[in-house]
């Protein structure tokens, strides 16, 4: 079983399971159920032929000679007994299939829950290097596939394996002779079993990355279809995606091949089963005149025979079936519980959880950074941010700017040198209370698909009536109310029914009511129109008032009243004072300015 699937993440979903044990209990016991009223319809065809319709002149089976003895029921009786199995058999088999996909839609929405959970704390660097189509099918199509696997492949193969080993105990304790005949062909079939569920295995992991490739080519190429159209590449790019689709279709053609192999293989041997009971019990006849006693057979029990073989190569022909979906399950249940047991993509949690710092001091101590090994992007950076005073970081594009925003939210760890706010570094407080303190306004916005209010309000329960009081405050009220129904307003998909300067206005008030005593603006203000940059330089001046701010602009209009500016170059402060000091130092802030004014 270890090839079939993976033991060990098995085992640790299981956990998954338990609040769902008794549902699960119940399911296994109607399994149990329906198997048992399956096998007793043969046996009970074997009394009607045996007691009724063609009685054997010396009764050698035991089965029938008990029932004999013990009871005295009509034909018609014992033919409402038969109809009376078939419907508890029905209804046992709804049962179990009800249960056994209802139990399964729970396990793997706890599963999801739980994946996404994981996601949402693990590392920036993780989705730095993992592309989003990628992570997306392992949330959506993956856990569906486990789904499938809990409701199609595990439950149901127990109830198949169940039913097979009680029926292979009957035959055996029926007629052990009938049983090795019938039976005889049964370890080449284990074997055919064997080897296709290796090649589909292949086949499924293969399935898997392409699905996983279809879903990132797709994503990005949506998220950037302005790209592809205005360098007219729809052609080339619908050729790559055609490509890509051919793979994954190949290799579903492939399992597909695999299995309209396997099928038949199985109705061969479960005809030449068949084939060699009629065969057998026919000799036997022949050689003993027409008399089935001599070899303690009887012609109910030969009928029985053949229903059997045929109900037990039945739940093979169903098993062949759920190894697709078990097959697949097993590749995508790997792969969402590598991720689910990742404790290395996981942010640091532990740390002091106190509260709000307030007003405090921000100091780096020879920081020192790299995103690949010898790559320094930050080279022994030493810096302080006074209290409640203001810091502007200018300097050329992978100078370094953005990266220090990166190491103060700890979106990426400190490996060398360390961050203070106040006296405490920021590798000994807890990730979230550290947020909490920060407000970040970022160059590239993003907005969720909602209401203005629903991305303002995003981690707040404020209400309206607060809301419109804070606009008012800002200067922004009139600025919200200019869009239909206001803060009731739908932005769309990304915000696409804003333009780049209300983005960040919206979410530049959405920072503005966390009231964090630390305030960045990374490029705050670099893609706004004159108008909307004199609505945000007036509401950051009232936002960014006693509390310490950090600013990365290129544009230096926006900078010449902080407290500090600092030039970086090459991951290293070059120069560092007020814009009126640097401007008469003449040096690369200088030249910088300069360029702006051309």
């Amino acid at each position: 079983m270890k090839k079939i699937f993976d033991l060990e993440n098995f085992i640790k979903s299981l956990k998954f399971v338990n609040p769902y044990l008794w549902s699960v209990y119940f399911t296994i016991f109607s399994s149990i159920l329906f198997s048992i009223f399956s096998a007793a319809r043969p046996v009970l065809v074997q009394l009607a032929f045996d007691i009724y319709i063609a009685p054997p002149s010396n009764n050698h089976n035991a089965v029938t000679s008990f029932f004999v003895d013990n009871f005295s029921i009509s034909f018609s009786s014992f033919m409402l007994i038969i109809f009376l199995f078939l419907f508890l058999e029905a209804f046992i088999q709804f049962f179990f299939i009800y249960k056994s996909n209802f139990i399964a839609q729970l396990v793997i929405k706890d599963i999801r829950n739980d994946l996404f959970n994981k996601i949402l704390n693990f590392k920036v660097a993780y989705f730095d290097n993992t592309p989003i189509g990628k992570v997306i099918t392992r949330v959506i199509s993956d856990i569906e596939a486990v789904g499938l696997m809990f409701s199609q492949g595990i439950l149901s193969i127990f109830g198949d394996l169940f039913k097979i080993l009680i029926i292979v105990t009957w035959m055996f304790f029926s007629n052990w002779k009938l049983a090795i005949v019938s039976l005889s062909f049964f370890p080449f079939l284990i074997f055919s079993t064997i080897v296709f569920q290796k090649y589909m295995k292949k086949t499924f992991e293969r399935i898997r990355v392409e699905i996983s490739k279809l879903n990132v080519f797709v994503y990005e190429h949506i998220l950037g279809i302005h790209i592809v159209k205005i360098f007219n590449q729809q052609k080339r790019e619908d050729m790559k995606f055609k490509n890509i689709n051919k793979d994954y279709t190949n290799y579903n053609i492939k399992s597909v091949l695999y299995f309209s192999i396997f099928l038949p293989v199985i109705d061969i041997f479960s005809a030449i089963s068949m084939g060699l009971i009629v065969w057998y019990g026919g000799f036997m006849i022949f050689s003993n005149n027409s008399d089935f006693s001599h070899f303690n057979t009887s012609l109910g029990q030969l009928i029985s025979f053949i229903l059997l073989v045929n109900m037990l190569f039945r739940p093979l022909r169903s098993m062949a079936d759920k190894f697709n979906t078990l097959q697949m399950g097993t590749v995508a249940f790997s792969r969402v519980f590598k991720l689910i047991n990742s404790k290395n993509k996981l942010e640091k949690e532990t740390g002091d959880k106190n509260e709000l710092f307030y007003s405090q001091h921000i100091k780096f101590n020879k920081v020192s950074f790299s995103y690949k090994e010898d790559e320094l992007v930050l080279n022994n950076i030493n810096l302080q941010i006074d209290s409640g005073k203001s810091l502007a970081i200018v300097g050329p594009t992978g100078s370094g700017k953005t990266t220090l925003i990166n190491l103060i939210t700890r979106f990426y760890e400190l490996k060398h040198g360390d961050i203070f706010i106040g006296d405490v570094s920021i590798k000994n407080l807890d990730v979230s209370i550290l947020r909490k303190n920060i407000g970040l306004i970022l160059q590239d916005t993003f907005l969720f698909s909602d209401t203005i209010f629903k991305n303002i309000t995003f981690f707040t329960k404020k209400t309206k009536k607060e809301i419109n009081f804070i606009l008012d405050k800002m200067g922004l009220l009139d600025f919200i109310n200019s869009f239909p129904n206001g803060l009731d307003y739908n932005i769309g998909e990304g915000g696409i029914y804003l333009s780049n300067g209300q983005k960040q206005l919206i979410s530049f008030i959405r920072t503005y009511i966390s009231f964090s005593p630390i305030i960045i603006f990374d490029e705050a203000t670099s893609s706004l129109d004159s108008e909307t940059e004199e609505l945000v330089k007036k509401s950051i001046r009232l936002l960014i008032k006693n509390k310490t701010s950090i600013i990365i602009a290129h544009r230096l209009s926006t900078i010449k009243n902080v407290d500090k500016i600092i030039f970086l170059k090459d991951g290293e402060i070059t120069e560092q004072g007020t814009h009126e000091e640097l401007i008469l130092k003449k040096g690369f802030y200088w030249k910088y300015y300069k360029t702006q004014l051309v």
